[in-house]
């Protein structure tokens, strides 16, 4: 499932789990930090999201101005990674080619791994991409 949310309230703002550090710089940086906190999580699932944290994270840092936040969260259900950017534009799979040209394919990739994918435009500005990954 694919949604859009408009944060009405404004309080949809991510505290970052990463607020008592600084903020990934780097896409490794960024795996360490969710590979951290999904210590006791089964690692064909921490694979899978680390692919997942790799390609929203990639995407916050070329089309959406920046990483804002960071969150990875295991619950007993799903694994849930949320990542905020600075851009209001929302997250668009290329059309398909019959050429093969780089780039492009990480939302394909996190739609086929997520069991649900929720972007919450932001009142202040940006956005949140949301993502639950079945255990």
């Amino acid at each position: 499932m694919y949604s859009i949310d408009l944060d009405a309230e404004g309080a949809g703002l991510l505290r970052s789990a990463t607020a008592d550090r600084p903020l990934p710089t780097t896409i490794g940086e960024a795996r360490d930090f969710a590979r951290a906190r999904l210590r006791d999580v089964e690692p064909e699932r921490v694979e899978d999201c680390l692919l997942v944290v790799s390609e929203l994270v990639t995407n916050a840092f070329r089309y959406g101005g920046g990483l804002a936040a960071l969150d990875v969260v295991a619950a007993p259900d799903a694994i849930r990674v949320s990542v905020q950017d600075h851009s209001d534009r929302l997250p668009v799979e290329p059309q398909s080619s019959d050429r093969f040209l780089p780039g492009g394919y990480g939302l394909r990739l996190v739609r086929r791994l997520a069991r649900d994918i929720r972007v919450t435009l932001l009142r202040a500005g940006g956005k949140i991409v949301h993502v639950h990954l079945p255990r």
